[in-house]
């Protein structure tokens, strides 16, 4: 309603709408909680497709995407803006940059950028990626995109349809919770109708699904929040969706001689 409140107020400017029209376009007040969504992936759904991806399209794009959000808590925007010359193998290590004049800006702009860690198993797929798998493009810029394509740079809307496509069910099961026939149904014919399946998720839920993971993996706040490039409040808001008996068994184990 606030993105629509500004359309109207801009129709009003080019005497499309009436100019006070944008003043009656109200945004509800909502309490504490009700502006967030709770849609994201399961880890154990996650595992799954890592062991599916592992086995049969190991070191392929659509791995490489998936750990770098799974495991590296990167947004869809970062992963397009990486570089192969931002991953140091010998550090072990993603640089993640915001260079919005060569097209690929970050979240948060300068605030965005930030060193990750990679853990051994993630830097085995990036060398395997980068050495066999990996279309040796350049973009527009003569840049080197980590995550690219016949065509050059990996778009936003191709890494999307990467995760809608793994996060299918039927991808990873061969079966359908939905009682479908593969061989009928559009979404598991065709990878770019994958949005379809009513299971498949967005990045963005794959990467509140992991945030959720590693907090239940007693992983400190304000370690997940710098990795993943949120703050603590935001974190607690939008992302972390923990039960509070999850949260109390947590601080049994901590608190268990009190």
């Amino acid at each position: 309603m606030d993105t629509l409140r500004v359309f109207i107020r801009w129709c009003g400017t080019i005497d499309a709408v009436p100019t006070d029209l944008w003043s009656k376009v109200v945004s509800p007040s909502l309490a504490d909680g009700e502006n967030s969504r709770d849609v994201m992936l399961d880890s154990e759904v996650a595992d799954g497709i890592l062991d599916y991806l592992s086995t049969y399209e190991y070191a392929s794009e659509r791995h490489v995407t998936f750990l770098l959000i799974w495991h590296a808590l990167l947004r869809r925007g970062a992963i397009h803006a990486l570089d192969v010359d931002d991953y140091d193998p010998q550090e072990m290590s993603l640089d993640v940059r915001h260079r919005p004049e060569t097209e690929t800006p970050i979240k948060n702009k300068f605030n965005g950028e930030r060193f990750i860690a990679l853990s051994a198993e993630t830097c085995s797929v990036l060398d395997a990626w980068i050495a066999d798998r990996r279309p040796d493009s350049v973009d527009e810029f003569g840049r080197h995109p980590l995550v690219s394509t016949a065509q050059g740079r990996a778009h936003l809307t191709t890494i999307q349809s990467y995760v809608y496509s793994m996060t299918r069910p039927c991808e990873f099961t061969g079966e359908c919770p939905h009682n479908r026939s593969t061989s009928d149904c559009q979404p598991a014919i065709d990878r770019s109708q994958a949005v379809a399946c009513p299971s498949s998720v967005s990045p963005h839920a794959v990467r509140r699904g992991a945030i959720t993971h590693w907090l239940n993996s007693d992983v400190p706040e304000p370690v997940v929040s710098a990795r993943a490039n949120i703050s603590t409040a935001v974190l607690v808001e939008h992302y972390d969706r923990r039960t509070e008996r999850e949260k109390m068994e947590q601080r049994r184990r901590y608190l268990n001689q009190i």
